[in-house]
């Protein structure tokens, strides 16, 4: 299968280098624009009401559900759209780790590994666009703060949640107004919500809603703007998300160390629901045990875990992993928090995790939707959309050939 892979990837670039010439004799490079709205869910077009989102897939293409990767947590999965490996490929196994190979813990708050460029495997699609002569710009990225493969995006910010969601419109807008020899084709663009609120409310409550229906807002006034650019009939939108979100509460809750005496763990990093641990010395079966006696979580060996997780080879990734079931929280604290309501990070499988995809532009076929696709498909997208050779993946090019106009596109 990874054979065959490879040689539809080999075909596909092919296909892309032969479009991509007369394409470029036609008109300008395309761009892409990628928005990333944190755990959006799936059904929240439904539930809550999407009316620009709806226009979009009307006029472009869509996807029922986006399959995240496990973890389903927000750092390794934005690093996988961005580079279209699984996190035990990409290096970046979860929101929290320690790395052997370097003797760190990245943490997503600490800027200092957040900006070390050690941490990042694969070719993220910025490095891609700069290694083949195209500018790139992102505000907010995952891995583009740091120097991967000593290559940053040529426009770039620090993450400060701070900054008021329509001023990061205004700059993306400003950056696709700038001279052609300065101007990015790919810009990529971040907002942490509504991954904030249904934390703290749960993805079902009028605050969710409420954040949800102001971000569909927020993305017609993006399409309002990138509609009067002077090139604005070149520019391809992706609007996506990392993952879901599903309710979880107080009553379902597991402390870690309940059966588990603490000398039997030599070093344990994660967060809920889904814990790495070093057992000590001689102790990983006993600790298998205990760990799997409790209900509401599984317990296995790195080398045991579950096929469709992809996920167990890399060697930050320690003896023993622990996750939580959908629902409940698997915490180091004696009792809960009591302040979340929503939490992410489970198997993919549990439709709650699934997220959404949503593109138009001339690369796109219009009225066009589909009932899956897998977030490790994404970088090869927006590589074929820009006409780029893309850098090995675990991407399928069959998956999303479906999407595309071919009288427009370079597929």
């Amino acid at each position: 299968m990874r054979i065959f892979r490879l040689v539809a990837l080999a075909v596909f670039t092919v296909i892309i280098f032969s479009a991509c010439s007369k394409l470029r004799s036609e008109r300008d490079k395309p761009y892409v624009v990628m928005v990333s709205l944190d755990a959006f869910r799936w059904d929240y077009d439904s539930i809550y009401g999407t009316p620009v989102l709806d226009d979009i897939a009307r006029k472009g293409v869509t996807a029922t559900r986006l399959i995240p990767s496990f973890p389903t947590k927000t750092f390794p999965n934005h690093y996988t759209i961005a580079t279209g490996l699984y996190p035990d490929h990409h290096g970046l196994v979860n929101n929290s780790f320690y790395a052997p190979d370097l003797d760190l813990v990245y943490r997503i708050g600490d800027r200092a590994m957040v900006s070390n460029g050690a941490f990042y495997g694969g070719e993220p699609v910025w490095v891609t666009a700069r290694k083949q002569g195209m500018k790139s710009a992102s505000f907010y990225w995952v891995g583009s703060e740091a120097p991967v493969q000593g290559i940053q995006p040529d426009y770039w910010k620090p993450y400060d949640d701070e900054v008021p969601f329509g001023d990061r419109v205004d700059t993306v807008l400003k950056w696709l107004s700038m001279p052609i020899n300065k101007r990015p084709h790919l810009v990529t663009l971040y907002f942490e919500e509504p991954d904030a609120v249904s934390h703290g409310y749960g993805p079902v409550s009028p605050e969710t809603a409420a954040m949800v229906r102001s971000l569909d807002s927020l993305i017609g006034v993006l399409r309002t703007g990138l509609g009067k650019l002077p090139n604005a009939a070149d520019i391809n939108l992706i609007v996506l998300s990392d993952h879901g979100m599903t309710e979880v509460d107080n009553s379902r809750y597991n402390y870690i160390f309940d059966t588990l005496p603490q000398r039997m763990v030599k070093r344990i990093y994660g967060g809920n629901p889904v814990w790495a641990i070093e057992p000590a010395e001689g102790k990983s079966d006993s600790l298998l045990i205990l760990l799997n006696v409790q209900r509401g979580m599984k317990a296995w060996k790195r080398n045991e875990l579950p096929a469709h997780l992809h996920y167990g080879t890399h060697l930050r990734i320690p003896e023993i992993l622990l996750v939580a079931d959908p629902g409940w929280t698997a915490g180091l604290r004696p009792e809960p928090r009591g302040d979340t309501r929503g939490d992410h990070g489970y198997d993919w499988r549990c439709r709650d995790m699934h997220s959404i995809f949503y593109a138009e532009g001339p690369a796109f076929k219009k009225g066009f939707s589909v009932d899956t696709l897998y977030n490790v498909d994404i970088y090869n997208i927006v590589t074929g959309v820009l006409g780029l050779v893309p850098a090995p993946n675990d991407g399928n090019p069959e998956r999303i050939a479906p999407l595309f106009n071919r009288r427009r596109s370079p597929l």
